[in-house]
């Protein structure tokens, strides 16, 4: 809402998995964003599987993007392993957000592959629905589409090792840069 009070032209961008289409939290916040047409792109991750639970045990819609247009904002659904699918709709609901037409929300829909977290074994997955979805793996998809059009292994490996070494240097920044002033945390939290 920031961004809409001060008129500038810019987005929100968030990202939420499946489960989370089932709170009150979700559709309350896509509601507002609907009446006040906020600047906001929510990417939701259908997974498959919340936590442990299956989509279609706590959805009573296959397309979980069907619960933006119920709130009247715009929604489509997504290859979410198809690397340039994503980019594309994304690119394009950030551009309307930015150009002042209101909240949109993308399904991506894509598997975790491992666990929910950690202490998670995911052995409530059906080993046949993972082999599935592994054949689908986003980065091995999009390597194949680039080497179609002509890229080597060496020039991937190239850009792995560059992703690499930008990774390595922000992770050095972040783990030594210090911890921000106590006294600045309510600091840009609201909009003037």
């Amino acid at each position: 809402m920031s961004f809409k009070i001060r008129d500038q032209p810019q987005a929100a961008l968030t990202v939420c998995g499946d489960g989370a289409s089932t709170t009150g939290t979700f559709h309350e916040t896509l509601n507002m964003a609907a009446v006040y047409q906020a600047p906001l792109v929510v990417i939701l991750e259908n997974n498959q599987y919340a936590y442990s639970t299956p989509v279609d045990a706590h959805s009573a819609v296959t397309n979980l993007a069907e619960k933006a247009l119920a709130h009247g904002v715009k929604a489509q659904v997504v290859d979410g392993n198809d690397v340039e699918a994503m980019y594309h709709a994304t690119h394009e609901y950030l551009d309307l957000a930015r150009q002042g037409q209101g909240p949109g929300l993308i399904e991506a829909k894509t598997m975790r592959m491992l666990g929910h977290a950690l202490h998670d074994g995911a052995e409530y997955v059906p080993e046949d629905l993972l082999a599935t979805w592994a054949d689908q793996d986003p980065v091995s998809r999009y390597q194949a589409k680039l080497r179609d059009v002509g890229l080597t292994d060496t020039d991937l490996t190239e850009v792995e090792d560059r992703v690499e070494r930008e990774m390595d240097k922000a992770i050095a920044f972040a783990e030594g840069s210090p911890y921000p002033d106590a006294a600045t945390v309510m600091e840009g939290v609201y909009a003037d």
